[in-house]
């Protein structure tokens, strides 16, 4: 009985600890705003990005092709902007794969049966914040960045969306991208951060 009852204590302080530990490390999920030190653009990011995938089962065995979306405010000297910085990389080798992305294409995402058009941007003004760890770009060395102006009807759409894939219109693959790692809470926090 003593030792039944001396590990349940035990284990109840072990419970504590690791609780109040983890209490303490663990941050809030929002938001956060950074200050772009070469161009002085003050960046706020979304705290999760949007991570949609393809199967390449043609190319090999759990091949595929991802596309981060980050969304992000801008701020330059008072001018504020929305975009969404899309990232797309491949867990194919460069060598192997049959078609590359290309910078610049036009996106089509699907959310909920509406189709959203995004026009890319020139992103030479763009090319020192983008280097930016705050954005979120994926660890992949081949990533092919491109950003996209848009707004927060749009984004709020998104983020309230039941399904979601996107595609390159131009691109000769027409398989879609669908949703792999899910950040539409995050996005929702975003929209609510830059609306205050």
């Amino acid at each position: 009985m003593r030792q039944t009852g001396a590990a349940a204590q035990i284990v109840s302080l072990t419970l504590v600890v690791v609780a109040s530990t983890y209490g303490c490390v663990m941050p809030p999920l929002e938001p956060r705003t950074v200050l772009d030190e070469h161009s002085g653009t003050s960046l706020t990011v979304v705290d999760q990005p949007l991570v949609l995938a393809r199967e390449r089962r043609d190319v090999a065995v759990r091949a595929r092709d991802y596309l981060t979306l980050v969304a992000a405010e801008l701020n330059e000297t008072g001018h504020r902007r929305l975009v969404w910085i899309g990232y797309q990389w491949s867990t194919i080798d460069a060598r192997a794969r049959d078609i590359q992305p290309t910078q610049g294409a036009q996106l089509l995402l699907v959310a909920d049966g509406r189709d959203i058009r995004l026009t890319p941007i020139d992103a030479s003004a763009a090319a020192l914040y983008l280097q930016n760890p705050a954005l979120l770009a994926p660890d992949d060395t081949d990533t092919i960045t491109t950003v996209y102006a848009i707004d927060d009807a749009t984004l709020e759409y998104v983020a309230t969306c039941h399904e979601l894939s996107a595609a390159f219109p131009e691109s000769r693959l027409t398989l879609p991208f669908t949703l792999w790692t899910d950040g539409r809470a995050a996005l929702q926090r975003f929209v609510t951060e830059i609306r205050r």
